[in-house]
């Protein structure tokens, strides 16, 4: 049973979910009916082997960041870690081959960038966040490119690539300890703590003010206002007095981990659907 434990925790089941329903909502705001399983199916497979190797590389800082994780906690060795995303990275290019070219290329650089990521770019300065924001708000593209009207994709893709990056700034700040052991060169060991959480804050002020913007010129519909006002503004907000005024960075990162599932409902209600 532990075993099983450790080996949904190391795959990052709420990263897979955020991948997949991204790609969902991108591909359902093209006003596109049908279910693609099989670019799904992808999606899910190359998260997952993006968030293993995750995990693999980063286990020597994580016995000091975060001790807990599967691999420095014990719970899963990294010769098992190697096999399970030997078996992400096959079934990625398995269900590739299935796929129209441009999607099945477009997983396959997903797999080599998040490995890329992971094994050399997650500590040098900026260029880690900017690949994981750049990635993570793709999702939305490729949804919309798989229905065929990628143009859709773009405002929640630019949002998403936004939060992301001010969520990034929040974690980096929150593994300063291990990162520093390491070598590793982020943002706040560059510029100081206190000054990447305040870049984060006015990143998140500036997605507080102009999230429900699509909604008030009539791009997207009220119940995407609606959404927006109600869930993700507010966390935006308590998230910026959080990190000026407590620097409770744990918890903004799990705030905006909720708010980056609200974000996704409100977007899939965004078309105005005649």
């Amino acid at each position: 049973m532990h075993i099983l434990v450790a080996l949904i925790r190391i795959t990052r089941p709420h990263n897979i979910a955020a991948a997949t329903l991204s790609t969902l909502v991108g591909y359902r705001m093209a006003l596109a009916v049908d279910f693609p399983w099989w670019l799904l199916a992808g999606v899910v497979t190359a998260t997952a082997a993006g968030n293993v190797i995750n995990d693999i590389q980063d286990r020597d800082i994580d016995r000091i960041n975060k001790p807990r994780r599967p691999i420095p906690s014990g719970a899963l060795s990294v010769p098992a870690a190697w096999s399970i995303y030997c078996v992400c990275v096959f079934l990625s290019l398995l269900i590739g081959v299935r796929l129209p070219l441009e999607q099945g290329l477009w997983i396959v650089s997903w797999i080599i960038l998040l490995h890329l990521y992971s094994a050399r770019f997650k500590r040098v300065y900026l260029a880690g966040n900017l690949l994981v924001a750049l990635v993570s708000s793709s999702g939305f593209i490729l949804g919309a490119l798989a229905a065929g009207r990628i143009s859709t994709g773009l405002i929640p893709a630019v949002y998403t690539f936004l939060f992301v990056m001010g969520r990034e700034l929040v974690k980096d700040t929150e593994d300063c300890g291990g990162d520093r052991e390491y070598g590793a060169r982020t943002a706040p060991i560059v510029h100081g703590e206190r000054f990447v959480l305040i870049a984060a804050a006015l990143i998140f002020a500036v997605l507080a003010v102009t999230f429900p913007l699509p909604s008030l010129i009539g791009l997207y519909s009220p119940l995407y206002g609606m959404i927006m006002a109600c869930s993700v503004v507010p966390i935006l907000v308590l998230s910026v007095y959080l990190v000026l005024r407590s620097g409770r960075t744990a918890l903004v990162s799990g705030l905006l981990k909720l708010g980056m599932f609200f974000g996704i409902l409100a977007f899939y209600f965004g078309p105005v659907r005649g």
